[in-house]
């Protein structure tokens, strides 16, 4: 990860510190996403639930290093707005493409393979996001859902669906607030 990488995720950081409307993954899980991406040599991904712009900062950063693109979506304009900003700080505004309405509609409307998605916006779609979201993915693609740990009885459904799904390989992963990591079959 380059410095003015570095120094957009200081300043996103110092932003959301305290801020109550700041759903930010923790440092260790965004740095864990980070590497995964660069493990793995994603090159197309989805995050679905911007907020501010910090996790988008290490998937962009990963996925910039692999070659690829990244599509952040989030419902509210001012957050969209506010991710640009540290977007273009880091140098990533070709990168990453940001989308703002309905994640659903827009997971709908994507085109082509994803091989990466952070599954982190309101935790009552979770299994319609994958579901959207499923004839996209390619083999081996990951998906990440976040707060496995802090939100469990919200995603009891979704992480039972997800383990029975013929389609996916999913397992629990104690970092950060928690991850449910689904592999596509």
């Amino acid at each position: 990860m380059n410095d003015q990488v570095k120094q957009a995720i200081a300043a996103c950081a110092a932003f959301i510190n305290g801020r109550s409307d700041a759903m930010a993954l923790p440092p260790e899980a965004a740095e864990f996403v980070y590497t995964l991406v660069r493990a793995t040599g994603a090159k197309r991904g989805v995050e679905i639930g911007t907020s501010f712009g910090y996790s988008g900062l290490h998937i962009g950063a990963a996925i910039a290093e692999n070659g690829g693109t990244l599509t952040t979506i989030d419902v509210l304009p001012s957050k969209t707005e506010a991710a640009q900003k540290y977007f273009a700080v880091a140098g990533l505004t070709e990168t990453i493409r940001c989308e703002t309405g309905p994640a659903i509609e827009i997971l709908n409307r994507l085109e082509g393979s994803f091989d990466f998605v952070l599954n982190d916006a309101d935790k009552v779609n979770c299994i319609p996001y994958v579901e959207a979201l499923m004839p996209k993915l390619t083999r081996g693609a990951v998906v990440l859902t976040d707060n496995s740990i802090t939100h469990a009885k919200e995603l009891a459904g979704f992480v039972a669906w997800a383990r029975a799904c013929p389609e996916l390989q999913s397992v629990h992963l104690p970092i950060g607030n928690g991850f449910e990591m689904s592999v596509r079959k």
